[in-house]
């Protein structure tokens, strides 16, 4: 079912056109604007479309959420024109959450390809339960570093 929203932005309005599905195979190829898929009653995903890619419909919201049963959020990303892409330094991509809604894990990419972080922060982070650091991985240009690879690619930059 297709729907038209009226939702606040800054001083003005923007009228975004809202699919509510239960079959991605509803989707038109070239859709730009949301996309709610449902299923046993709840709400799976929101994604957003510009021109048939998963686009982020401003810098602080993802492009991609998915839920939980519960509807509690599961995982987030940002895409830019239908690649992931980290929206700034300080947010990741990729993010994950545990059922409790703290930070399980986070994935940067640029472009696409996984890669550490502008300011050096490692491309994948994550971590445990109690909140401890689990591990962390580097990469650049979507080819995982080896350790000794870490600090030549820091000086590099």
């Amino acid at each position: 079912m297709e729907l038209i929203d009226i939702i606040p932005n800054s001083l003005s309005f923007r009228v975004v056109t809202t699919l509510d599905i239960h079959d991605e195979a509803e989707i038109p190829t070239t859709f730009t604007g949301r996309v709610r898929r449902h299923d046993a009653g709840h709400v799976i995903y929101v994604a957003w479309y510009k021109d048939g890619e998963l686009d982020n419909p401003g810098r602080n919201h993802p492009a991609y959420r998915r839920f939980r049963p519960d509807g509690r959020l599961k995982y987030e990303l940002f895409y830019t024109h239908g690649l992931l892409h980290d929206p700034g330094a300080a947010t990741p991509a990729a993010r994950g959450y545990f059922a409790d809604g703290r930070v399980h894990y986070e994935e940067r990419y640029w472009a696409g390809k996984r890669s550490d972080g502008k300011n050096g922060i490692p491309a994948i982070r994550k971590w445990r339960q109690d909140g401890t650091l689990r591990h962390e991985l580097h990469y650049a240009d979507g080819r995982r570093l080896r350790l000794d690879e870490v600090s030549m690619v820091r000086r590099i930059r």
